[in-house]
Formats: structure tokens, C-alpha cells, sequence
């Protein structure tokens, strides 16, 4: 079973003895006490041994992510009467005390590896583990997981490794390795390593322990995948929902590229991700590799939410919903009236199967012309240039590229010219709240509507799929309005 270990990092021992004592009150299992944190190591190590959890003593070195610099014989005498107190010792691979660990008996030994700028390949994650076990009670193996792949490759390392049956740690650090804390479990690990509040973390990706203990030891985990990933305000909304409904779940996000569909698939699988969104680039290419895709994502020919049906990867599509919720919010019957869909993605496809379903007539124009035909195509609607577009009059328009999208040129899809007053202008865009295409159609007094609802109510269809329980509107928008920059 994975027990939390919180990590404390003090500049004194009654600072560190006083927050272990508020860890402990919230639940920590175990207490790791980063001793290369103070300027001078503490000479009376008895107050340490009145915190009734395991206690873990590191002295990391520079080299390792660590602030000791000292010598090495200084180390040892420091660990030495740590381990007389109680402590059990983490002490880096390579290092050349590692051959007198046999000395802290009866004293626990960890022997870790952290590597601060890369995950490596599979076969060199394993010779750590194998590394640091073979000096050790417990082998820990942290890596910088950067990409998509390197996730892929630390969770298959990892399965690897649980064959030996010897005991481990693995973690993968930063954002993208955050999976491999919360699903520490499903890794193998022994232990996993929180910060006691959130601004404590002593690395990249650690979790606060009221977040851990929230999430307890078997979450329901879910998130986003695309690239960028920069503006999404999905897990504030998400993660505020999960809290709403007492559901012990968290929504990250997974910056992939279209290269690595597979390895995230692969992580899916091994670590039972429960589902995901998908954004730009990924709505139409995941297509193929999901098992099977409801009638709806088949007829739109685009995916925005995957479940995983034990073990089945089922893509469905919220977004239809998310547009349909939107004009219903605004009053916009669409029947009859012309309207203009900029762009030929993911995006693009929901708004057209609402508005052809709901019998406007609609033209769609897009920057390479191909993409356009094939989608008027397909759901009975025209496909124009933005010359001809420009000569039109349209009642409806809703840009679906991710011009003006935080990250991408903050230009319009269409000339102004084509907007006027008492129009129904929708940019599927939310972040910035108001892009060049609505600042114009403000202007011109039409109506302005950014992507907000549209995203809002989307998520609370992918959130109901994931977990069968319904949320309210507000607790999503009250989270968005909070994480809006």
C-alpha cells in the first residue's frame, strides 16, 4: 500500500519539528525531513523522536536537486546520528558513502536517483531501480518527465521494475509527471511525496497534502489532452466540480503532440485513467485508435471526451451540447436564418451538425478551401470563399478557428465587413474573454458571445459521462470566472 510521505523543507529544526507536527495532525503516514534545507544541521536530534510516523532523513546533495555541500564525512557523521534517533536514511545512488549503509542498521536505507533534466529510455530507468535496490531497503527513482513520451516510458519502466518484487519509488517531476504521484499506486510505489500546503513543494509536480488526502488512495482521475495547453481553464472547472459533488477525482492536463496519441493511450491504460478531453489537434486524428465512438462523434466526425468503459475507449462528443446549450441560453432560434461558420476543425463539425439539425442555412469558409467542401459535404451546408462570404448578409456567425485564442494571432478569421448590427456572433474562443472578431462585432452592436457557455456546458456533459453525477452551472462558472486570468 502507498503511503504519503510529506516532504519538509525548514531552515531550523523547531521550524521543521513544528510543521511535521500540523502534517501529522492532517494525516501525513510518514515525514521526510530535507536536513540540506538548514544552514546549520541540528546537534540535538531527540525532539524528532517524540513524532510518532516514520521519519526519513536527507541530506541531498547539490548535483541530486539538492543545498548540501559539505563533506562527505560530515554527511556521515550527521546521518549516523540520524539513524541512531530513528531515522530511516535516503542517500543518493553513486554516492560514495553508498557502501557503508550497511553501518545505519537497523535503520532503513533508501537509495535514490533524481535526474533534474530528462527521462531517459526505459532499459536506463530500469538499470536505476535496479541500481539503488541493490544498495537498499528501498530504491527511488525520480526523472523530469517533459513530454508525453516520457510518460509513456517511466509507466512501462515501471511495470517492468514491479516483476523483481523489490520495493520502489518511482515519480515522475513536473506537470506532466503529476499522474505518477496521484496514481502512485498503480506504479507500484511505496511511497508518495506531498508538500504539507501548497507553496511547501520540495519538487516540481508535488502534490499539497490536503489535495492528496482529499484524492485518498484510489482517485478517479481524468484531464485534457492538446497542445497548446497553455489557455485551457478546464481543470479549475473540473477540479471545482469534483469537490462540488464529493466525487475524490482530479482533471489534469497532458500537453501531447499528434505523435503520441499512442503513448497517451498506452498511460490510459496502464494507470486506468478514467477519461479525457481532447482538444486542438487532436479531435479528428484520436478517432482511429479509440475502440469504438457513439453516433453522435460518428456523425460529427470529431471526438472532444473519451470514457473508458472498463478498459473500452469510448469517444463521444459534448461539444454539440456545449453550442446547443449556448443559443438556447441566448434565446437564438436558428431555423431559417443564415448563417456562417468560420473554420473546418474539430470545433467546426459540432457547430454544424447543431445548425443543420436546427435547419439554418449555413455557408462555411475556411483558409484552405478542400477542408471546407469536404465538410459542406457532408452536413449539407455550402462552402464559400471569405470573398464571396464578405458579400453576403448573415443573421449568424460563429468562429470556430483559434484565431485570437490566447497563444495564436490575435487576428480575425473574416473581414469586419461582414458583420452588422442585430447579428448573433459566436467565437468558440474564451480565453481572452474578448477577441478582435467580438470587440469588432460589439462595435457594430451585434451580439457578442465568446466560447465561455459553450466550454461550460460541454464540461458538465463530459463530467456527468466520467463520474454519473450531475453539477450545477454555477460551480463551473464560478471556478472559471476564478481562474480567468
Amino acid at each position: 500500500m502507498t503511503r504519503t510521505c510529506v516532504a519538509i523543507w525548514e531552515a531550523d529544526a523547531a521550524s521543521a519539528i513544528a510543521v511535521a507536527r500540523e502534517a501529522i495532525a492532517l494525516g501525513a503516514e510518514c515525514l521526510e525531513f530535507r536536513f540540506d534545507a538548514m544552514p546549520l544541521l541540528p546537534d540535538d536530534l531527540t525532539p524528532f523522536e517524540q513524532l510518532e510516523v516514520r521519519r526519513i532523513a536527507t541530506l541531498r546533495e547539490r548535483e541530486q536537486g539538492g543545498e548540501w555541500e559539505g563533506t562527505n564525512e560530515k554527511k556521515w557523521e550527521f546521518l549516523w546520528r540520524a539513524a541512531k534517533s530513528g531515522f530511516d536514511i535516503d542517500l543518493e545512488l553513486g554516492h560514495p558513502l553508498v557502501h557503508r549503509v550497511h553501518l545505519l542498521r537497523p535503520a532503513k536505507v533508501i537509495v535514490s536517483y533524481h535526474d533534474h533534466k530528462k527521462t531517459p529510455q526505459i532499459a536506463r530507468i530500469i538499470e536505476s531501480l535496479v541500481e539503488c535496490a541493490a544498495r537498499s531497503d528501498m530504491a527511488k527513482a525520480a526523472f523530469s518527465v517533459r513530454t508525453m513520451h516520457d510518460l509513456a516510458q517511466l509507466v512501462e519502466a515501471a511495470h517492468w521494475f514491479s516483476l523483481s518484487r523489490e520495493r520502489y519509488t518511482i515519480i515522475g517531476m513536473g506537470e506532466m509527471g503529476t499522474v505518477t504521484r496521484v496514481l502512485a499506486h498503480r506504479l507500484g510505489s511505496i511511497l508518495s511525496y506531498a508538500s504539507v500546503s501548497q507553496g511547501k513543494e520540495t519538487a516540481p509536480g508535488q502534490l499539497d497534502l490536503e489535495t492528496a488526502k482529499w484524492l485518498g488512495k484510489d482517485p478517479l482521475v481524468t484531464g485534457i489532452i492538446g497542445n497548446p495547453l497553455d489557455h485551457t481553464l478546464s481543470p479549475a472547472m473540473h477540479n471545482a466540480a469534483f469537490r462540488a459533488a464529493a466525487v475524490r477525482g482530479i482533471y489534469l492536463k497532458w500537453v501531447t503532440m499528434v505523435d503520441e496519441l499512442e503513448d497517451f493511450l498506452d498511460v490510459t491504460e496502464a494507470l486506468g485513467i478514467k477519461g479525457f478531453n481532447v482538444t486542438i489537434p487532436h479531435k479528428e486524428p484520436i478517432v482511429p485508435f479509440l475502440d469504438r465512438i457513439d453516433p453522435v462523434a460518428e456523425r460529427i466526425g470529431a471526438v472532444n471526451t473519451v470514457v473508458n468503459e472498463d478498459g473500452s475507449l469510448v469517444g463521444r462528443n459534448t461539444d454539440v451540447i456545449g453550442v446547443e446549450r449556448t443559443f438556447e441560453r441566448y434565446n437564438v432560434d436558428v431555423k431559417g436564418k443564415a448563417a456562417l461558420v468560420l473554420g473546418a476543425g474539430g470545433a467546426s463539425r459540432s457547430v454544424l451538425s447543431f445548425l443543420i439539425a436546427k435547419g439554418a442555412d449555413v455557408d462555411i469558409t475556411n483558409r484552405t478551401m478542400g477542408k471546407a467542401e469536404s465538410l459542406a459535404k457532408m452536413f449539407g451546408a455550402d462552402a464559400v470563399t471569405t470573398r464571396v462570404a464578405e458579400e453576403k448578409q448573415y443573421e449568424v456567425i460563429v468562429n470556430c478557428t483559434p484565431l485570437g485564442m490566447k497563444g495564436f494571432p490575435q487576428e480575425m478569421s473574416i473581414s469586419p465587413h461582414v458583420l452588422r448590427e442585430g447579428q448573433f456572433v459566436m467565437d468558440t474562443v474564451y480565453n481572452p474573454p474578448v477577441t478582435p472578431l467580438l470587440a469588432e462585432a460589439s462595435r457594430k452592436n451585434a451580439v457578442a458571445v465568446n466560447g465561455k457557455d459553450m466550454l461550460i456546458y460541454q464540461a458538465l456533459a463530459s463530467f456527468e459521462m466520467w463520474t454519473g453525477k450531475a453539477v450545477e452551472y454555477d460551480v463551473m462558472e464560478r471556478a472559471f470566472r476564478e481562474a480567468l486570468p
